[in-house]
């Protein structure tokens, strides 16, 4: 009885250990966008590099036009302490890195100092978890978004 006492409290100790803290968490909410290439505002998606702001997500989705000619959505809601609300994912002016917090003018306004890259992977703590993303689907004109 004891040997059974005891694996159950070294289960729920491990167990609890490797558990990510649940204020870490982006919060899960549907997503169903379609986007029409055709249009101005969807114009920098037709070019290799270029990104656009979406609305939907938590705090929005940052669609990229991937090198490899896919596409990428990226939830802009930080990995690390989702809720704060400086906690936002810009694009760097680089291109090539996201970072948490926004820009004033020419000005970055730093969030918590994490960095990923454009596919949505940490390059720099404290976050330690990826950003969420999301299906992207290119059919004739149109881009389908979608969780």
């Amino acid at each position: 009885m004891k040997k059974i006492a005891f694996y159950i409290l070294f289960t729920l100790f491990f167990t609890r250990c490797t558990n990510k803290n649940k204020d870490d968490e982006i919060p899960v909410v549907p997503v169903n966008i379609y986007i029409d290439l055709n249009l101005n505002s969807s114009a920098p998606l037709n070019t290799v590099g270029g990104y656009i702001y979406e609305s939907g997500g938590n705090k929005g989705i940052l669609v990229f036009h991937n090198f490899d000619d896919r596409y990428l959505a990226i939830e802009r809601t930080c990995s690390y302490h989702p809720y704060d609300t400086c906690n936002l994912i810009t694009m760097d002016k680089s291109g090539l890195i996201l970072k948490c917090g926004k820009y004033n003018g020419n000005s970055f306004i730093d969030c918590c100092g994490s960095a990923f890259t454009f596919e949505g992977f940490v390059s720099k703590s404290p976050a330690t978890q990826s950003l969420r993303t999301y299906s992207a689907v290119k059919s004739g004109n149109s881009l389908h978004i979608f969780n």
